[in-house]
């Protein structure tokens, strides 16, 4: 099967014009980086992880992971949290800031962001996933794993499976 990289798709109401995606890099995905992967043909760009906590308090090096540029668009920012309260304000904040998806990050399964309950911690309260508002066009990315029996590569974990149901516009598999 052949795939043409360059068909537009959807997620939700944000139109992806081509089939490459730059995906969400820690210490990679700045600004600059984004906008040369537009140039370069990836149809979505993706932040790095911004930190819920650091937005809530203000901080000022996480201020800047906002930063939008015209030329990035159709672009993702990728947050990530461990209060449901306050990953819903950041998403806010995120889409304020001129962000078309919200990626929450339910994925990441380096110690540095489990220990504080967020990324692939989230996964482990059946609660959490679904009970954080956030705008619609939202994107949910979730730890990789293969559950056992038939088809399971191609089966969320219930929790993905819970968000969809209740809004999510995609599910990404890592």
């Amino acid at each position: 099967m052949q795939v043409d990289l360059r068909q537009s798709w959807w997620i939700r109401d944000v139109e992806i014009p081509t089939r490459l995606v730059l995906a969400p890099m820690a210490g990679v995905s700045v600004q600059a980086f984004r906008r040369q992967g537009r140039r370069y043909g990836a149809g979505l760009v993706c932040s790095e992880m911004v930190s819920c906590a650091g937005l809530e308090h203000r901080n000022e090096r996480t201020l800047g992971y906002l930063r939008v540029a015209r030329d990035e668009h159709p672009l993702a920012i990728q947050i990530f949290g461990s209060e449901p309260s306050v990953m819903a304000e950041a998403a806010r904040m995120v889409v304020a800031a001129g962000a078309d998806i919200v990626d929450i990050n339910f994925g990441c399964p380096v110690r540095k962001v489990t220990k504080t309950g967020a990324g692939a911690t989230l996964l482990d309260d059946l609660l959490v996933p679904s009970s954080i508002s956030t705008p619609a066009g939202q994107k949910l990315q979730f730890r990789a794993f293969a559950p056992r029996g038939k088809n399971s590569r191609n089966r969320a974990p219930p929790p993905a499976q819970q968000r969809y149901r209740s809004g999510a516009g995609m599910v990404v598999r890592q």
